[in-house]
């Protein structure tokens, strides 16, 4: 279950002014280098600097959180790919400096790709807005939940990890219900993953022994491991077959 408590909050931000508007739509080119944000190399800009005028950054303020209402109206119909675009555009205008509030659209991106099932870009997108708010308990939730389905050895013991952490926050019940589910289930789902794991990569190992030794006429069977008990050492017999 995904929790998106925050998709569904009264935007409470003021409206831009139609004047506000036309201001930064009619700046000279010269006026617009002056700005204060800055391209990475894909050509997005990013605002970064916290001198901004209040007035200004009310204004960025406004306009991020209308993109995001825009994205919370598509992701309320299922369309979350539009919705990822609409967070993307408030991430892009939201100064660096309004941290709280980049945290929770990297985490809305989350819950979309949680949606699509895609795990991987769900964790990410989390990492990115623990970066940001380390306490924040819908990031740390979903980036747990998001390691869960990866289910890799390592993916599984990074979600123990932040279900235990949130159980140090202050969570609503679903939560810990969760928290007290995963301290249960997933040890056991850990150490079955690892063995199952190494089995595989054996498999692989052997394999690929298999496809050398072949060119001599040989196998992996020709050759058998015994453990020392006195040791507890290794050797390797040959075996000829």
């Amino acid at each position: 279950m995904v929790v998106i408590e925050e998709l569904v909050e009264e935007q409470k931000s003021d409206k831009v002014s139609e004047e506000a508007t036309k201001e930064v739509k009619d700046a000279t080119p010269h006026e617009q280098e002056e700005d204060k944000g800055f391209c990475d190399q894909d050509g997005d800009v990013f605002f970064d600097s916290a001198d901004y005028h209040p007035d200004e950054l009310e204004r960025l303020k406004a306009e991020a959180t209308e993109y995001k209402a825009k994205g919370n109206t598509f992701f309320g119909q299922g369309d979350y790919t539009n919705a990822i675009s609409e967070y993307e555009n408030a991430l892009m205008i939201c100064p660096e400096s309004l941290k709280k509030e980049r945290a929770v659209f990297f985490g809305n991106i989350a819950a979309c790709h949680m949606k699509q099932n895609n795990f991987k870009e769900a964790k990410e997108m989390c990492t990115q807005a623990l970066t940001l708010d380390p306490k924040y308990i819908k990031a740390l939730l979903r980036r747990a939940q998001a390691n869960e389905k990866l289910a890799t050895s390592t993916a599984l013991s990074e979600s123990l990890e932040d279900y235990k952490k949130l159980k140090g926050l202050t969570i609503d019940s679903y939560t810990q219900k969760e928290c007290r589910r995963a301290e249960r289930e997933l040890p056991p789902k850990i150490e079955a993953k690892r063995e199952q794991e190494k089995e595989e990569m054996m498999g692989k190992l052997k394999d690929l022994g298999n496809s050398l030794l072949g060119k001599f006429g040989l196998s992996t069977d020709n050759f058998q491991l015994q453990k020392d008990p006195n040791s507890g050492g290794y050797s390797v017999n040959f075996v000829k077959k």
